[in-house]
């Protein structure tokens, strides 16, 4: 019994030298190289490739715009892809490259795209980077380096938005007076505000006002407002009419006195003629 359990203590004890001998030469064959770090980049490494599609260098009306582009390696690998606008305090990551060693779980891309609609833009002039990192490895002897490209791109924009006038006070509507209100909002501060009636020379006012002297008959008016930068913003064209009714009661009176007058002057005229 002691012979055969120092036979199979030898047998087990071969048997895992084989199996670590196995480990061993398999782990050596699967990364024979002694890691170094970071190292200079080889001859063959570019810079990553961006493309700005949107926004373009130019000028947009309004506070809404979109955000697209695509970025790119030639023999290796993206590490991170950051975008930044010029009013925002940090960089917006939207690619990085994580690499959850031993297990290697994550794909290494070459190309990335994205794409984000913005709402709110600050109005003026403004500036959106994109900033881009490639990995790579290479070996040179029995030692592996790593290295990092970086790469940036810009565009530069601007944004204005025109001011919006609404009408408070009337649309399509008959008055039976000359005198009508002019009530209006604007949505932002004004440097200056003006209307036209008629298509007359547009009259500079303050604030709200009231359109006098109106004659009868269809009529309209737009209002419109400079802001600060000299941007113009303009209501819709608002039609109305005027319809003051005849003055019936003058005219009746009048009547009444015409007639009156008459009457006074045939009762004269019979007593004249009655004395003669």
């Amino acid at each position: 019994m002691k012979r055969k359990a120092i036979a199979l203590t030898l047998m087990l004890a071969l048997l895992f030298s084989a199996i670590a001998g196995t480990l061993f030469v398999n782990f050596g064959r699967a990364d024979p190289y002694i890691y170094s770090g970071e190292g200079t980049p080889p001859s063959d490494a570019s810079l990553p490739k961006i493309s700005i599609f949107s926004p373009e260098n130019r000028t947009y009306v309004g506070n809404n715009i979109s955000l697209s582009f695509n970025v790119s390696v030639g023999n290796w690998w993206l590490s991170r892809v950051y975008y930044k606008f010029d009013w925002q305090q940090n960089e917006t990551c939207v690619y990085k490259y994580y690499n959850p060693e031993p297990y290697n779980m994550m794909p290494l891309i070459s190309e990335f795209s994205y794409q984000l609609n913005l709402t709110g833009v600050p109005e003026g002039k403004h500036e959106v980077s994109i900033l881009v990192t490639e990995w790579g490895s290479y070996v040179s002897g029995i030692y592996s380096y790593d290295f990092d490209l970086n790469s940036s791109s810009y565009v530069t924009f601007t944004t204005y938005t025109t001011p919006i006038v609404s009408f408070l006070s009337f649309e399509n509507r008959t008055f039976e007076t000359s005198a009508v209100p002019l009530n209006f909002t604007v949505d932002q501060s004004v440097s200056k505000v003006t209307y036209c009636l008629d298509g007359q020379a547009n009259v500079t006012i303050s604030g709200n006002t009231t359109l006098t002297g109106l004659p009868n008959g269809d009529h309209n008016v737009t209002v419109y407002a400079m802001d600060e930068a000299g941007n113009i913003g303009a209501s819709q064209t608002v039609t109305f009419t005027i319809a003051v009714p005849f003055p019936t009661v003058t005219v009746a009176a009048a009547s009444t006195a015409l007639v009156a007058v008459v009457c006074v002057g045939i009762f004269l005229y019979l007593r004249r003629k009655k004395k003669h």
